[in-house]
């Protein structure tokens, strides 16, 4: 009896020592988890994986820290925390290490990729980065960091339009990353035919609206924008063969909308409160016909609040540079009938990016 007990007791020491185990591992995760940003950042800023894809064989360290003009002591920690993130392979030859990228890296780091998220981390990085430090402030007071630092300026984009450089490493960082969203599937979870003229509100350099205008040949697409994002596009995201496209310059909280049987909202409403979500959309539902309709395209928190965790750390980052925050299908279904909306349909997407459909 007493023997028995000693191995059920031993059992279930072992079991809190396993679980003890695992939760301080998941917790020096979370803890070091700036670190590895910090590191990827680092890695692309000094152009690592650009250097690397340049030699047609594996290089050593001191070939690279003389190319890259770093220090050996710094290269050496950096290029073997990247070969930790799976993001370089080490070979160790005759007592020298050589490095090359891993596929990964090649796909994605690399600037000339055709998937290159390297415009993503460069804005990341001094833009993102360094406001989450004022993530408990934010917190305190509900503010985004611009608004703390510029006197509340008028919106959250004060400081990304100061400069038509700056303009355009914000634009290229939201070009880049719906390379991690499949923009054809998202514009297919609804059959959009049936609009005839389709308005992407706030369509930045036009992904979707390129999308579109492939998609539904038979359809208009217009290009909503401020002046100064209208022309950036023109010059440096539009080619010839987008001349289907036409642009329309204004505000859409200020300014009068186009006429259009569909508006799209991608990635736009998560960026500001509800009370100014709703101004916007009922400006939208005035501008409707009967039939007519908004596509919403957003990240969507579970209603019970369990996730996804991309969705919840994309509400902190809208907490730290924004007015908004990621919502739940209710909290939309709320804003759109609020703002007059019926016929409210959550497409058959599956993806990150989900798709509202909301007619008049």
């Amino acid at each position: 009896m007493s023997s028995s007990s000693d191995c059920s007791g031993t059992n279930v020491l072992q079991e809190s020592s396993s679980s003890d185990s695992k939760n301080a591992d998941l917790l020096q995760e979370y803890i070091h988890a700036f670190i590895i940003s910090k590191v990827v950042f680092s890695a692309c800023e000094l152009n690592v994986f650009d250097v690397l894809a340049g030699s047609e064989v594996p290089l050593p360290l001191t070939a690279i820290s003389e190319l890259l003009g770093t220090s050996i002591r710094g290269t050496e920690i950096l290029l073997d925390a990247c070969v930790g993130l799976k993001l370089l392979k080490a070979d160790n030859q005759n007592g020298e290490v050589l490095y090359k990228n891993t596929e990964l890296a090649h796909r994605y780091l690399r600037k000339t990729s055709s998937k290159s998220l390297f415009s993503s981390i460069i804005h990341y990085s001094p833009n993102v980065f360094r406001k989450m430090d004022l993530l408990t402030d934010s917190v305190k007071q509900g503010i985004p960091v611009c608004k703390m630092q510029h006197g509340n300026p008028e919106d959250a984009f004060f400081n990304l339009y100061r400069s038509e450089e700056q303009m355009i490493e914000f634009l290229q960082c939201m070009e880049s990353s719906w390379l991690l969203f499949d923009k054809e599937a998202v514009m297919s979870a609804f059959d959009l035919s049936s609009f005839k003229i389709i308005c992407d509100l706030g369509g930045g350099t036009g992904t979707l609206a390129k999308v579109c205008d492939a998609m539904y040949p038979t359809s208009s697409v217009i290009l909503y924008d401020l002046p100064e994002i209208i022309q950036v596009t023109q010059e440096h995201f539009i080619s010839k063969g987008d001349n289907r496209i036409s642009f329309q310059k204004g505000n859409f909280f200020k300014d009068p909308l186009p006429d259009a049987d569909l508006f799209i909202l991608s990635r736009i409403l998560h960026d500001w409160d509800d009370d100014t979500c709703l101004k916007l959309l009922k400006k939208i539902y005035m501008a409707c016909k009967p039939g007519d309709g908004v596509l919403i395209i957003e990240m969507l928190l579970n209603e019970d609040r369990t996730g996804p965790l991309i969705a919840q750390l994309t509400s902190i980052l809208m907490l730290v540079v924004t007015d908004g925050k990621e919502r739940t299908l209710s909290a939309f279904k709320t804003l759109l009938e609020t703002a007059g909306f019926k016929d409210i349909q959550l497409g058959a997407n599956g993806k990150i990016m989900e798709v509202i459909l909301a007619r008049k």
